[in-house]
């Protein structure tokens, strides 16, 4: 695989293959690759650039003739390009496109990402787990086990358990917030992918603010999320699930950098599955979905973006101010549904008709009471719950009901009685979510759950 200027280059005894990258595909509209047939190819030139210009390569295909450029100073690329072409040609290049033969993904780059916690905490991470991929191969990986955030520094049992990672293990380990820097510099301005990423991303902002560092800005995709909006033939949608379907090792569960390797192998998966060439954001948003963000202010879920607004303000910022600008513009592009539905009247819906977007979030009138026969193992037994944000197709008091059913208190609001907050999708935290932190901030515990532990509990996970 060559890098050109704004694409990617693959030659086999059949044909070249131009990917453009990112960038060059949001500039044109189009992540769509161009491929001309070896056996048209009749002639190629190279116009050498120098430091200053840009280096051409001329392919005569008559009616698919095209110039390829390369950036200046470029001597090795337009070298190996004729090379592989000349060896194309007497059919001694690759003899199968490595796309299909599942080798590679041209343009499509990221970092796989997964963080094991101490205790309920998101921010008390113990192990950080990073798998680069790059053209969709893997090229790197990196792991460490750290030291939590002093005040989220305890480890729970129940988290031992899952993880095997103790207090002992880390004792000489570096602290987390020195594992952040050395992760920003691993991943770069690459895309992070996690599974259930909002809570990976959640737990590395809080991590970056109770150990008092910035938090990165960047960009991030969930295999959940892509899973779920694919036809799959699978049980469910868990990581081990969906790594036995595309053939991915994952022989150590909860191991931070076995995790992100897995979920990184679940993507490229995925988009292979649907034939996609190009960067992660354009599968992302061929699928309908936005991008996450991380920032200094908030965690940005992967949201679906129905108009496609919001989507082509994401690209637009990521091709002309890179992942800060794109960042900024994620929280709430405008004309998208990025900020939310708006609430209408109850009047605007026809009897029998489909519920309206925001009768899903809207507060119940009644709050069911507990169920006093319930089952005292249950996993929400006793607990005092508060759900914020949307929980698509569940509504509200669907989920109320389940939840007392277990025997626990639903609550409307966070107050100091709420032991569980579970958040479903939103643009940007929620107030009920800040009010959570604050009260865990001055010493609450509360346990900020993400929908899909909510619905595993109620037996309502797919």
């Amino acid at each position: 695989m060559i890098t050109a200027h704004g694409a990617t280059l693959t030659v086999t005894n059949n044909s070249l293959t131009i990917t453009p990258t990112a960038l060059a595909a949001s500039l044109r509209g189009s992540s769509a690759s161009r491929e001309v047939a070896i056996a048209d190819i009749k002639h190629t030139s190279v116009t050498p650039g120098d430091v200053w210009s840009r280096t051409r390569v001329d392919i005569d295909a008559g009616e698919n003739s095209l110039a390829i450029w390369f950036a200046p100073g470029d001597e090795d690329g337009p070298a190996e390009l004729t090379e592989l072409l000349d060896e194309a040609k007497r059919g001694d290049a690759p003899a199968t496109d490595t796309v299909a033969g599942g080798a590679g993904i041209p343009g499509f780059s990221f970092v796989g990402f997964d963080v094991e916690t101490a205790n309920r905490r998101w921010g008390s991470i113990c192990q950080i787990g990073l798998v680069k991929i790059i053209d969709g191969e893997e090229v790197d990986r990196a792991s460490w086990l750290c030291k939590p955030p002093a005040a989220l520094s305890e480890f729970a049992k129940d988290n031992v358990a899952v993880h095997g990672i103790t207090a002992d293990d880390v004792a000489d380990a570096p602290d987390v917030r020195d594992c952040i820097a050395r992760m920003v510099e691993f991943v770069g301005d690459l895309p992070l992918v996690a599974h259930n990423a909002q809570f990976d991303v959640s737990a590395l902002r809080d991590a970056c603010r109770a150990s008092g560092v910035e938090t990165p800005q960047m960009l991030f995709a969930c295999t959940l999320a892509q899973a779920r909006a694919t036809k799959l033939d699978v049980a469910n949608h868990r990581l081990p699930a969906l790594a036995e379907h595309f053939g991915v090792e994952l022989a150590h569960h909860h191991d931070a950098c076995e995790d992100a390797a897995a979920c990184a192998g679940v993507m490229v998966g995925l988009a292979r599955a649907a034939g996609h060439t190009g960067s992660v954001m354009s599968f992302v948003h061929d699928s309908g979905f936005t991008l996450g963000s991380i920032d200094e202010t908030r965690v940005t879920p992967v949201l679906r973006d129905r108009s496609g607004a919001g989507r082509a303000m994401q690209a637009e910022k990521a091709a002309h101010g890179g992942v800060a600008a794109a960042v900024a513009a994620t929280a709430a592009p405008q004309g998208s549904n990025q900020a939310g539905p708006a609430k209408r009247s109850s009047a605007s819906t026809s009897s029998g008709s489909k519920p309206a977007p925001w009768q899903s979030v809207a507060t119940p009138d009644t709050v069911p009471e507990p169920n006093t026969e319930a089952d005292p193992n249950a996993p929400l037994y006793g607990e005092h719950v508060t759900l914020t944000g949307e929980f698509e197709p569940h509504d509200k008091g669907e989920l109320w009901a389940k939840i007392a059913e277990q025997g626990a208190q639903v609550g409307k609001n966070v107050t100091k009685k709420t032991t569980v907050l579970v958040v479903g999708e939103w643009a940007t935290m929620t107030s009920k979510e800040k009010r959570a932190r604050e009260l865990n901030d001055k010493g609450q515990d509360i346990q900020i759950w993400p929908a899909d532990k909510l619905l595993e509990v109620l037996g309502l996970s797919e």
